[in-house]
């Protein structure tokens, strides 16, 4: 297992871009490879090239959660790779185990009792940046806080019945208001920005 201050070493003082994978950055063109570190999440590692056009290509962390099956492709293929939900944690390799990250559990702990829900991976990667980023910076792009669909999922059909009824559908387990809440007063305002979508 990895400790975390490499991840300081990495972030302290530098100019960060946290890219989120809402659906909405389609259609838009974003500076995120001209940051000094590039953090991007879960299934990004195997974006589409229509999607580096809005979005660039660097990626010099990647936060997982739901990429159990592939974790070890991505610990050879990525220097830093950050397991951030407490799920599945016992069922890597050893091998694969001593090459990632895991976001520590007391950090996780605080979340979910400051939300009263599972904190997304992105608002548990904005924690790590909020702890170790110094006097850097940070900007979010490709984040609405649930607000749209993800561009990795297909939406069910069900679903899209539901929207265009208008008629409400829970999206996922994590409490989007208050994770939005959280990111956008947990830094000095000179310290972030986020991209509006």
């Amino acid at each position: 297992m990895q400790t975390f201050t490499d991840i300081e070493a990495l972030i302290k003082d530098k100019n960060i871009a946290l890219v989120g994978n809402s659906q909405k950055v389609l259609g838009k063109k974003y500076p995120v490879d001209k940051h000094d570190v590039v953090i991007r999440m879960n299934r990004a590692w195997n974006m589409p090239e229509e999607m580096k056009a809005h979005v660039g290509h660097k990626l010099d962390v990647l936060a997982a959660s739901i990429e159990q099956e592939n974790i070890d492709q991505l610990v050879n293929q990525y220097a830093t790779v950050m397991w951030m939900t407490p799920k599945h944690r016992e069922e890597f390799s050893q091998e694969t185990t001593e090459k990632l990250y895991f976001y520590p559990l007391d950090w996780w702990q605080e979340l979910h009792d400051k939300f009263g829900a599972n904190p997304s991976t992105g608002c548990m990667t904005y924690d790590v940046i909020r702890r170790y980023i110094g006097k850097g910076q940070v900007t979010l792009y490709g984040f609405d806080f649930f607000k749209s669909d993800n561009w990795y999922q297909k939406k069910r059909f069900s679903h899209q019945i539901m929207d265009f009824l208008k008629i409400p559908r829970k999206r996922n387990p994590h409490s989007g208001n208050q994770e939005e809440q959280f990111i956008r007063t947990a830094l000095p305002e000179n310290q972030f920005k986020i991209e509006e979508l």
